[in-house]
This record gives C-alpha cells, sequence and structure tokens, in this order.
C-alpha cells in the first residue's frame, strides 16, 4: 500500500465567507447622496412657498412704462411698480400676494372687464383696483396665457423634485443599512438622479425662456411684456443652477463609485475613476451651459438693443398728474384750509438780502447751494415772464419803471401782434433801469425769432434744471418745462423719499431789455450767466412752480424744489434774446409756446414763503 501521509494536494483553499457588507467608497456615495437630497427638499419647498422667490420689480429708476403708450391719451400711463407696488414679486407657486397662477384680486381677467363695461370705464377703475390688489397675479388677470403654462410647468417640476428629493432622502438611508439589493439600488438611483438632473436643467431652461421672451397677453391694457425689462431675477433661478449641479455630480457619484453585485470587493479610488466622474461633470455642465445659451440666445437676449428712433421724443407727455394712482395730486390746490397752511413752501417769493419767510421748512429741507452744473442736473427748458416774480427791493420791485404802462397788456400787442395770452399777461415788478430820455431803452427793434417783446421791459428768465433730464441728448429742452424735468421715471421721488429739492432747480435771473449791442450775450439759452457782477449776489431757497395760475389763494403742489434767484437785475441787448429764441427753434422738441413772456405770479405771501434762503 502506497504511503500518502506526505502527498500535498494543490489548488485547495480552506472555505472563505462571502463578502456582503456594503465597500466604504460606495457608503461615502450614498451619504452625500443623502445629505443632497435633503438639501434639495429643503430647499425647493422654500421656493414655493416664498411668494418673491423667481423674480423682484427692479428700482423704480429703472423701469419703463408698462402699459401700452397708445393708451396714455386717455388716462392710462403706469410703471409696473406704480400698478403692483415697488416691492411686487413672483413666486414659483403663488405671487407675494398669495394669489397663484389661476387666481386674481380682480377675479375675473381684464379682458372680460373690458367687454363687460368698455375700455374709458375700466381705465377710470384702475386706481381702484390697484388698492384692493386686483390686478394680482398679473399673469392670469392679464391673460398672458403661454406665460402662465411656462410658470405652471416650472411649478409642476418643482413639486416632482420636491418628491424626488424625499424618496430619495428615504433610499440612500436605507440603502446605508445595506437592505436594497446593490443592481436594484444602482439601476433606481442613477434613474431618478438622472430624472432630477433633467428636470432642474428644464426649469433653469424655463426660468431664463420666461425672462426673455417677449409674451403676449389678451388685453388691450398690457397687449405685450417682456419681463426682463421689468424685473430681475431673485434668489430662485441660481438654486435652480446649483440644483443642477448637484443632481448631476450625485448621479456621476452613483455611476462612477457604487456597484451591481453585492458585496463586491471594490478597489480603493483610483484615477481612472476620478477620470471618469471629472469627464462626467465637465460633460454635464457643457450641456448645461449649452442648453442656457440656447435658450437665451432664441430670445434674442444677446442682440444689441434696437436703436433708438431719433424721431420719437422720449419725454413727451412726462408732466405727472398723479403722486399715487387716480390721486390728481399735481392740480392747483387751495394754499389755506380752515386757516392752516395746506402746502408745501411756494416761490417767487421776496429775495431781498435778510428777508426770511414765515412757513418752516424743517432740517432736511434745504436748498441746492452750489452751482447747478457741479451736480447731476441740467437744464431742461428756458422761459421768461412779464417783470419780476421775484422782488429784490431797490433791483425790481413796485417802484420799477417800463416803457408802457401796466394796463397795456390787456390790450393788443404794442407790436400789433396776438395779445400775450388769453386774458390780460399779469405783469410783474420792475427794474430802475428804464429812461425814457436813453434811446437805448425807446429804440424799437425788429423781432425775427421772440415774440410780444417790448425793449425797454422787464423780463424774469427762468431755466428749469433736472436730474431726470434728457441731458445731453437731442431732447434735453422740453416745452412744456415739466415734461423735460420728469422725463426719467424713478430719480423724482415725492415721498420715496422726498428729494424733489435735490433732484429739480430754477436759475432765475431778472434783466431790462435794450438795443443796444454793448450789452450782447451770446447763448443766453444755455443758462444764467455768471461772471463780473452777473450772478453774484445769489438768493437760495426752497419753493414750487410759479405761473399765473397760482397766487397766494391757490397754490402749486410742484414744490418743494430749489430756486437760485439772481438778485441784481442786468441789461442785456434785444439781439440776444433773439438769438435764445433762435436756439429754442431749433431744438428738437417744438418750444413756439415759450418764445413770449409769461404772465407774472403775484408775489407770494409771508406765512407761504420757506424760512431757508440762503446767500451766495
Amino acid at each position: 500500500m502506497a504511503d500518502t501521509h506526505n502527498v500535498k494536494i494543490e489548488g485547495i483553499k480552506p472555505d472563505t465567507p462571502a463578502t456582503t457588507d456594503m465597500p466604504i467608497r460606495a457608503k461615502v456615495a450614498h451619504l452625500l447622496a443623502l445629505i443632497i437630497a435633503a438639501v434639495i427638499a429643503l430647499l425647493v419647498s422654500d421656493v414655493l412657498a416664498d411668494g418673491s422667490s423667481i423674480i423682484k420689480l427692479k428700482d423704480a429708476a429703472h423701469l419703463p412704462r408698462i402699459t401700452h403708450p397708445d393708451l396714455v391719451q386717455y388716462g392710462l400711463d403706469y410703471r409696473a411698480d406704480e400698478l403692483l407696488g415697488p416691492s411686487y414679486g413672483v413666486g414659483l407657486h403663488h405671487d407675494s400676494s398669495g394669489y397663484t397662477w389661476n387666481q386674481a384680486g380682480a377675479e375675473a381677467n381684464l379682458q372680460k372687464y373690458v367687454d363687460e363695461l368698455g375700455l374709458p370705464q375700466v381705465i377710470a377703475a384702475v386706481p381702484s383696483v390697484i388698492a384692493s390688489d386686483g390686478l394680482k397675479h398679473p399673469v392670469h388677470f392679464l391673460a398672458c396665457d403661454r406665460l402662465k403654462a411656462t410658470g405652471q410647468s416650472a411649478m409642476g417640476l418643482a413639486f416632482i423634485a420636491e418628491a424626488a428629493a424625499v424618496v430619495m432622502l428615504i433610499f440612500h438611508a436605507v440603502s446605508l443599512l445595506n437592505i436594497v439589493p446593490a443592481k436594484l439600488g444602482k439601476a433606481f438611483a442613477v434613474l431618478v438622479w438622472f430624472v432630477l438632473t433633467a428636470g432642474f436643467l428644464i426649469v433653469c431652461c424655463l426660468g431664463l425662456a420666461a425672462m426673455e421672451t417677449t409674451w403676449t397677453c389678451n388685453n388691450p391694457f398690457i397687449p405685450t411684456i417682456r419681463l426682463s425689462d421689468h424685473f430681475y431675477y431673485n434668489w430662485a433661478l441660481p438654486i435652480a443652477f446649483l440644483g443642477y449641479t448637484a443632481t448631476l455630480l450625485i448621479l456621476m457619484v452613483m455611476l462612477v463609485f457604487t456597484s451591481t453585485k453585492d458585496g463586491s470587493a471594490v478597489n480603493p479610488p483610483t484615477s481612472k475613476a476620478v477620470l471618469k466622474l471629472g469627464g462626467g461633470l465637465l460633460a454635464g455642465l457643457i450641456i448645461g451651459m449649452a442648453a442656457s445659451l440656447t435658450v437665451t440666445g432664441a430670445n434674442n437676449s444677446f442682440a444689441e438693443d434696437a436703436p433708438v428712433d431719433p424721431l420719437v421724443n422720449p419725454c413727451a407727455g412726462q408732466k405727472p398728474s398723479h403722486a399715487g394712482p387716480g390721486d390728481n395730486y399735481f392740480l392747483n390746490v387751495d394754499c389755506m384750509r380752515d386757516g392752516i397752511v395746506a402746502v408745501l413752501e411756494q416761490a417767487g417769493a421776496n429775495v431781498t438780502r435778510g428777508y426770511v419767510g414765515g412757513l418752516d421748512a424743517g432740517e432736511w429741507r434745504v436748498p441746492i447751494t452750489t452751482a447747478y452744473d457741479q451736480t447731476d442736473l441740467c437744464p431742461v427748458n428756458v422761459h421768461w415772464h412779464l417783470g419780476a416774480e421775484h422782488l429784490s427791493v431797490g433791483e425790481f420791485d413796485e417802484h420799477g419803471k417800463g416803457p408802457v404802462a401796466p394796463e397795456t397788456y390787456c390790450d393788443e400787442n404794442v407790436d400789433g401782434g396776438r395779445r400775450l395770452a388769453e386774458e390780460c399777461t399779469r405783469l410783474g415788478f420792475r427794474c430802475h433801469h428804464y429812461d425814457a430820455a436813453d434811446p437805448k431803452f425807446t429804440t424799437p427793434y425788429e423781432w425775427k425769432h421772440c415774440t410780444n417783446m417790448i425793449v425797454g421791459e422787464t423780463y424774469e428768465v427762468h431755466w428749469p434744471h433736472s436730474a431726470a433730464g434728457a441731458c445731453g441728448t437731442d431732447w434735453q429742452y422740453q416745452t412744456p418745462f415739466y415734461d423735460g424735468v420728469f422725463c426719467h421715471d424713478g430719480v423724482v421721488n415725492i415721498l420715496t423719499p422726498l428729494n424733489t429739492y435735490k433732484k429739480i432747480g430754477v436759475q432765475s435771473q431778472t434783466f431790462t431789455i435794450v438795443n443796444d449791442e454793448d450789452y450782447y450775450e451770446p447763448n443766453l439759452f444755455a443758462g444764467m450767466i455768471v461772471r463780473d457782477e452777473f450772478g453774484t449776489d445769489m438768493a437760495m431757497y426752497t419753493g414750487s412752480t410759479t405761473g399765473t395760475s397760482r397766487d397766494n389763494d391757490v397754490c402749486s403742489r410742484f414744490a418743494p424744489i430749489t430756486w437760485q434767484v439772481d438778485r441784481t437785475c442786468h441789461m442785456v441787448s434785444a439781439s440776444s434774446f433773439d438769438k435764445m429764441c433762435e436756439q429754442m427753434k431749433a431744438q428738437s422738441d417744438d418750444m413756439k409756446d415759450d418764445l413770449y413772456p409769461h404772465g407774472s405770479r403775484e408775489l407770494v405771501a409771508d406765512h407761504l414763503v420757506a424760512n431757508n434762503q440762503q446767500s451766495r
């Protein structure tokens, strides 16, 4: 019998127990996915809960008119902030007033009201509708159906993302307990994270498209709208892009670092695995960027703005009637009510050095004391008044002299032309220069451009300035001057906060006209003369607009604004004025209604004059 004691059998090893524990890098992948799923669930719920998470209105200074320009003549002229409120925003589920995509405060949509009541009645009702939040949610109220469908699609995807994130939160927690089979787990994880990644990318594209597309709405008030003209992105869109990046990362982590075999031994992370992860992320980000650029490019987001038609006056009709919707704030009002001053300070005032008005302007309503050309204000008009509206004792006052009797201005013009106004043109104060024996005050001048002017007479010239003017453009000078003063919306504020005395100012200089070229000034059009004795003795105070529609019983609501008044009366040649009128005729806007002297407001009573007069 053979001896087998020392025989060795090759290739047979002791049994090794099967490994079922999850590899460490798979555990890390599931833990990372669990954290991302939890963050997504929280952020998406916040986006859905915030009524202004997607977009918010821009500052009023950057808001154009939103209502159709053809309806301005009927009294419909609003920016989005005036219709919706300056803090209005839209969220994914509802707006900042709580209305969803299918709701409106006015119940029916706008076109229904127009059909039932007629356009004039609905326009007249706009202020009350604004006050009751009837315009919100505007997408539903304005019947912007395709925009509403886009918003609802994004909302639906957000609800899917919320549900999927919660499911994946549970799934990855269970996977960490090593309960889910590896093959089924990986397939399920990859599928859901792919759906989440695609969903976030679609939401990003919808958000970009919604903002840049010009949407058509079924109503005559706002028939088209591009949201980017009126709104800016709030925090939801950046979260969507972050969500896309995060879900793409987890998708690639699931593909690279998890296995389809239970307990499969996995090598430690290698350069090859890292390259796969990086490559997948890079490819996904490139796809996301390409999709975003395609959507924005398709909506002409990168196209240059359409050239401004040089023949269209951007300031036309900008004179405001309302401070709030439909309140007619800027109509003249009674100066006093029950014996109490009911208005802000008025102009023109007594500017004699040392004079102090009787209306308390408080601590913060102070005039601009630097020259306007050193501020952001620019001249937007020039016009003048018959006589001086301001009083400067010894320079232009009730003892001044002129070439004709004051009652002459209630008759036909001395030049035989049309009347100076529909009724009497009120004569203000006169200077003391006139001398009937000196031919420069009596020799007639052949006026070529100005009308209703008389050599030897006193005229107070006003140069309104504004920070809201079309400064530096062909449309800088406007008639009426209010259009120039309020040309650009959002610069001049009545209450939020009041800044009219900082953003609106008037230069005032008073002249006696002479027919003598030694007194020629070549550019009276550009602004107050400042040299030698011109513009050196200055009074500065806050007041209002002037003109004969106001007196000491009826006052202006265009206040407070800064006045800078030269206290000295100067002589200037008639040709200087005629040159100014020639320049006025050359402006893009039609300034013919300012080529003749306007009537002067009566001197403002002490109790209506601000007590903040300063000198320079």
